[in-house]
């Protein structure tokens, strides 16, 4: 899914607690503290909202506000990419001058606003509405996660089962929020679809007034001295740089395939697929929130199933089998572009590049991320995460520009 729709992981600086090496398998009936859910209602909330604007970012451009369909695609490129780079001036926000409760309140709150903004049909509401936002997911993003951490100790059982539970929440989010988009825009209702959005995010505010008292901070982790962590032969210290440089590569081509969900393929979706199905045209914005519905799908598999593979293939390989994953992603699409002269082709080609890309995204972005905070000394974390979301930032950045190719 694209920036707009993905939250930042919960990151526990550190070496990994050796209780903690093989966890057993995560269940998701735990108790959680009663913050968790408040933040779970929240995101929800949020995720409906965000998904609904960027599953119609581009025909919003396009339509509504005049733009060539490159122009849009650069520009929604660029958004998501400004989106990964502003979290780590929002993170230092919350950490050092706000707080994450108030920094989750104010990053809501300057999105509902930003929708409010979105309304208007003016260009310079236009950009209003994209600064408020941009700063609204800058602080909500990161709050979010550290009020997480701060309701789990690092070694606490429950913690994996909360992040599974948070992932499938955003994703559910995403889903609904595509399907909003779709019923909306089918007779172009820009206005309606802004003001349900910002009305989401009253939702979703309401919700947190209420629930404040539940995000009280209960635990904060603590990084260990730096006696009390043995040294690294050089050898070793070589093959981390390596493997960390590995990931983040990779993390770049996964967003540079993932970022073409709202743009190239929505168009792919709206302009080349047969979307008829028993009398029923499917909106194409429903294609947009399609990985999000296959994530509810796969996760749950793949939760049972990682374990035993963990066994048999290392987590590089698994890492390296993703991108592969996005790779053939593109390649299924080519058959139907080289062969129909462009008359529109079955939707089943979208539905298994989707799929690939949906494969890609479970291996590549969830565990990347997991093997560089294993690896990274913790006084290197933060720095580490930032260079993977700069390059996260990066990949959006030339999906923009190699999907504003691909429509030329």
């Amino acid at each position: 899914m694209s920036a707009a729709c993905q939250c930042l992981p919960v990151v526990f600086p550190g070496p990994p607690d050796p209780a903690r090496t093989k966890p057993p398998l995560p269940s998701l009936r735990y108790r959680h503290p009663a913050g968790f859910y408040t933040l779970c209602l929240a995101e929800f909330f949020e995720r409906w909202a965000a998904c609904a604007i960027s599953a119609s970012s581009v025909l919003l451009l396009c339509e509504r506000y005049g733009y060539s369909r490159g122009d849009a695609l650069r520009l929604s490129g660029l958004w998501n990419a400004a989106i990964y780079l502003a979290t780590l001036p929002g993170g230092l926000a919350v950490d050092r001058v706000m707080g994450p409760r108030h920094g989750l309140g104010v990053g809501m709150a300057l999105l509902a606003l930003g929708y409010v903004a979105l309304m208007s049909a003016d260009f310079a509401a236009l950009y209003v509405a994209l600064g408020l936002m941009l700063v609204g997911h800058a602080l909500f993003k990161p709050s979010t996660q550290a009020l997480i951490g701060s309701l789990y100790r690092p070694q606490d059982r429950r913690l994996d089962a909360a992040q599974i539970t948070f992932y499938l929440i955003l994703n559910a989010g995403g889903t609904i929020g595509a399907l909003t988009a779709g019923l909306l825009l089918r007779g172009r209702e820009f206005r309606i679809l802004c003001a349900v959005a910002a009305t989401l995010m009253l939702a979703g505010l309401t919700i947190l007034q209420f629930g404040k008292h539940t995000l009280r901070e209960r635990h904060r982790s603590t990084p260990p001295s730096a006696d009390s962590i043995p040294p690294v032969p050089a050898s070793a210290r070589r093959s981390r740089v390596l493997l960390i440089v590995g990931m983040t590569l990779a993390m770049m081509v996964y967003t540079v395939g993932f970022g073409q969900v709202e743009g190239s393929l929505f168009l792919w979706a709206q302009d080349r697929t047969d979307r008829m199905l028993g009398g029923f045209e499917i909106p194409a914005s429903w294609f947009v929130g399609l990985p999000a519905f296959l994530v509810l799908l796969f996760a749950p598999a793949q939760l049972a199933v990682l374990p035993r593979i963990q066994r048999r293939i290392s987590t590089p390989h698994m890492v390296a089998g993703g991108v592969v994953a996005i790779g053939a992603a593109f390649a299924v699409l080519v058959p139907p572009a080289l062969w129909t002269d462009g008359q529109r082709v079955s939707m089943l080609w979208l539905i298994a590049c989707m799929t690939l890309l949906t494969l890609g995204e479970l291996l590549v972005a969830p565990l990347g991320l997991s093997l560089i905070l294993r690896l990274t000394p913790a006084r290197f974390v933060g720095v580490l995460v930032g260079s993977w979301y700069v390059a996260g930032a990066l990949g959006y950045w030339l999906s923009g520009e190699l999907g504003a190719g691909f429509v030329k």
